[in-house]
């Protein structure tokens, strides 16, 4: 097998923030490698859900309300656009004063 070169501290960044195969090709490793890497270093490889902070859903919040489109806040925050859109739409109903200046 040949040498690996991935640090614990990039692997720690993509474990559980996405799911594995999309982690593995964003790594350069095949599911095989990501996989062995994350058991050497006990890390989970479960993708969980994006928890919003009250910072950054004000943030989102204050963004859209200045008339930001979703694509560009996503890429602004470092999210992905489905996470963007769902927030959006959840603050929306609830009336998060989500309401775009006029």
């Amino acid at each position: 097998m040949r040498k690996l070169n991935v640090t614990p501290e990039e692997m720690k960044a993509v474990c559980g923030r996405m799911v594995a195969p999309r982690a593995a090709d964003h790594l350069g490793l095949t599911l095989a490698q990501f996989y062995y890497l994350a058991q050497k270093y006990s890390l989970s490889t479960a993708h969980t859900q994006h928890r919003w902070s009250p910072q950054e859903v004000e943030t989102l919040s204050r963004l859209y309300r200045e008339g930001y489109q979703q694509k560009d806040i996503a890429e602004m925050m470092g999210l992905g656009l489905m996470a963007v859109r769902s927030r959006v739409s959840r603050l929306l109903k609830q009336d998060m004063n989500m309401r775009k200046a006029a």
